[in-house]
């Protein structure tokens, strides 16, 4: 890395350790879903916004103890408009705050100038003196589906601040299989992986602990095919997701990882976030919603952790 910048490899596989736990919580916050007595009671965005905002602030301090990173989606802030927009950034600071990284759920990916201001927007230093660096996250997710004239704005300005990417190549959505596991020979996301390869490999790209600050997005599926794309990645950091209420294991996701226990983050968001929908919670007090986070936060970073113990 070019400066005094840390690499954000080396910087996650320090929180990682530090927690002993590559346990990922995502903040998918669906309105509805909210407790009760988080909800607004007018249909104002601005209420909206506030009431997701302080839902995501509960289950951060419950489970900063216990994770080194959280995954925040932006789609799930949009619905509210500029009041969402403005929720997502306080709440990746926030997230800051309590000494968490941040992975920025955005799935950008377009072609030339547009590139460029996704880039600016999502993971460059603020040129603006009225917005608060801390509002920038660690690392973003990426659609590679342009190619990758529309992927080099952001592993540039990643490579420049110490930020990283996680580029699609292996969805957990069952509906992606027809276009990732469609026709004969080497499947889609086999191609992808390679590409992601390609352009994350080079010197300058890669931290001290021998990983590309360029990522992929691999979710576990079968055993035979989950080991053969972390052996044509070799230098990628992955972010996996799939785990808790869609279904994947520890056992599942345990190949994604470098022989060493590095290399990879598992993501949970509904099976934390909303524990206190849970039956086992079902006789807790309404407003004891974050202990049911806090606890489902503490059981998936220990099942999460021991993937850390050498293969």
């Amino acid at each position: 890395m070019p400066g005094m910048v840390e690499h954000y490899c080396d910087r996650l596989n320090d929180a990682v350790r530090r927690c002993g736990t590559p346990a990922v919580v995502g903040l998918d916050p669906v309105l509805e879903n909210l407790p009760p007595l988080l909800r607004p009671r007018d249909r104002r965005a601005e209420s909206a916004a506030r009431a997701v905002a302080a839902f995501c602030r509960g289950v951060i301090n419950a489970v900063a103890p216990h994770v080194p990173a959280v995954k925040i989606n932006i789609g799930f802030f949009e619905p509210f408009y500029g009041a969402g927009i403005e929720a997502y950034g306080e709440t990746i600071a926030y997230a800051h705050e309590r000494g968490l990284l941040v992975i920025g759920d955005v799935k950008r990916g377009d072609i030339g100038s547009t590139a460029a201001l996704y880039a600016r927007a999502h993971l460059d230093d603020p040129p603006f003196e009225d917005i608060d660096p801390a509002r920038v996250p660690d690392a973003i997710t990426l659609a590679p589906y342009m190619g990758v004239g529309a992927m080099q704005p952001f592993i540039e300005t990643a490579a420049r601040l110490g930020r990283g990417l996680y580029l699609l190549v292996r969805p957990s959505d069952p509906g992606a299989d027809e276009v990732h596991e469609f026709g004969e020979g080497p499947r889609f996301y086999e191609h992808l992986a390679d590409l992601v390869h390609r352009w994350g490999f080079s010197e300058e790209l890669l931290g001290r602990c021998g990983l590309s600050c360029v990522g992929a997005v691999v979710a576990p599926k079968d055993a035979e095919s989950t080991q053969a794309l972390r052996e044509l990645l070799p230098h990628t950091p992955l972010l996996v997701p799939g785990y808790g209420a869609q279904g994947a294991t520890m056992e599942a996701c345990r190949p994604l990882f470098r022989a060493d226990g590095t290399g990879a983050v598992v993501n949970a968001s509904r099976s934390v976030i909303y524990a206190y929908n849970q039956p086992r919670f079902a006789l807790r007090a309404p407003e004891d919603w974050t202990s049911a986070v806090e606890e489902a936060a503490r059981e998936f970073a220990a099942d999460a952790g021991r993937a850390l113990e050498p293969a």
